[in-house]
C-alpha cells in the first residue's frame, strides 16, 4: 500500500478537511475517507465533531488507511480512533493529525488560524481522555447516573458506598495530560457541545464539569481554568467572561505544555482580546521560535505591556 499524500487545499478561503471513519468492529482495521470542506458547507448541513486529545508522544507507529493508502499516527490517537468508530454507520471528525499537512508549514499557519471557527462550528467537541480503568468505569457511570441532581437540581450528589473509588477514578480523569496542553483551551472554550470520553464511557462536560468539588476531588489551577470554560452555565461567570488581553492569558497559562514552543503563543492568539484576528501577530511556522518571541515582545509593548518580566515561551 502506498504511503499517503496530501492534496493542497484552497487557503485562500475557509478551506479544512474532515475525515469520514468508516464503519466497522473494534479489531478491524481503521479505514478513512479525508476529504476537503468549506464552512459554509457544513453550515448547510455537514455535521462533523472535532476531536480534542493529546497526541501522546510523537512517535507515530499506528496504521491506518486513508483514501487507499498507508498513514502512520500516534498510538493514542489510534485507541481514540477505535473507540469512536461507529459499528453501523461512519462518521465524521475533524482531527488535527490527519486533516492538517503537518509538513506544510504555510497550510498549518493557515488551518491555525481557522482553528477557533472549526471548533465553534463543529456539532460537538469529543473530548478523549485514554483508555478507562474500573475506577474511571465508575465515576463515568456515576456522573451519568447523577445528572439529573447535578444539572438540574442545582448541583447535589447522592451517597455512594464507593465514595472513595469515584474519588480515585475522577482524580485519574483529572490528572491527564489533556488538561496541561494549551490548545485545549481554544478548544474547549469554543465548544457549543461537548463530551469526555474515557474508553466507552462518556459524559456531557456539563455535568463532568460540575462534580470535581460535589465529590470533594481538588483541581490544580489549569484543571480548574479548563473546567470552568467547559460548554455549560458556569462559563459565562468564569474568567473567559473577563478581560482576556494576551498578556493576560500569557501569564495565566505559562505552565501550560505544549509540542510546539511557537504554540505557547499561537494557541492563545484567537482566544485574547487585542491580538484576535488581527495582523500583527500571525501564526506562522515558517518564522523560528526567536522571531515569534520578539514580535509577540514588540506587540506587547506596543499595548502597555513589558513581557521579560511576566511570561516566558
Amino acid at each position: 500500500m502506498a504511503v499517503f499524500e496530501y492534496s493542497p487545499i484552497d487557503l485562500e478561503g475557509p478551506a479544512f478537511r474532515l475525515v469520514r471513519i468508516l464503519a466497522a468492529d473494534l479489531f478491524s482495521d481503521i479505514q478513512c475517507e479525508l476529504f476537503e470542506a468549506w464552512y459554509t458547507e457544513c453550515n448547510g448541513g455537514m455535521p462533523y465533531e472535532a476531536l480534542s486529545y493529546t497526541w501522546g508522544g510523537t512517535e507515530k507507529t499506528a496504521k491506518i488507511s486513508v483514501n487507499g493508502s498507508e498513514m502512520y499516527i500516534t498510538k493514542n490517537l489510534y485507541e481514540a480512533l477505535q473507540h469512536l468508530r461507529f459499528p453501523d454507520r461512519d462518521r465524521i471528525l475533524w482531527v488535527d493529525a490527519i486533516c492538517i499537512d503537518q509538513n506544510n508549514n504555510k497550510e498549518r499557519g493557515h488551518q491555525v488560524q481557522q482553528m477557533s471557527n472549526i471548533y465553534r462550528e463543529a456539532d460537538r467537541v469529543t473530548v478523549w481522555l485514554g483508555l478507562g480503568t474500573l475506577e474511571t468505569d465508575l465515576v463515568m457511570d456515576y456522573m451519568n447516573q447523577q445528572h439529573k441532581n447535578v444539572v438540574q437540581v442545582g448541583g447535589s450528589l447522592k451517597h455512594s458506598d464507593n465514595q472513595s473509588r469515584l474519588k480515585t477514578g475522577l482524580e485519574r480523569l483529572l490528572e491527564h495530560q489533556w488538561f496541561t496542553r494549551i490548545w485545549v483551551l481554544q478548544e474547549i472554550a469554543n465548544a457549543r457541545r461537548a463530551s469526555i470520553v474515557c474508553g466507552w464511557k462518556s459524559v456531557s462536560t456539563q455535568t463532568f464539569a460540575i462534580v470535581p468539588p460535589l465529590l470533594g476531588v481538588k483541581a490544580s489551577k489549569q484543571c480548574r481554568a479548563v473546567l470552568d470554560i467547559m460548554p455549560g452555565g458556569s462559563r459565562n461567570h468564569s474568567w473567559w467572561s473577563k478581560g482576556r488581553t494576551l498578556h493576560t492569558l500569557l501569564k495565566r497559562f505559562r505552565t501550560s505544555q505544549a509540542t510546539e514552543q511557537r504554540d505557547l503563543i499561537y494557541a492563545l492568539l484567537n482566544m485574547s482580546s487585542d491580538a484576535c484576528g488581527g495582523k500583527i501577530l500571525v501564526p506562522d511556522y515558517t518564522k523560528e521560535l526567536k522571531k515569534v518571541v520578539q514580535e509577540t515582545t514588540s506587540f506587547l509593548l506596543g499595548h502597555g505591556k513589558s513581557s521579560g518580566k511576566t511570561w516566558n515561551a
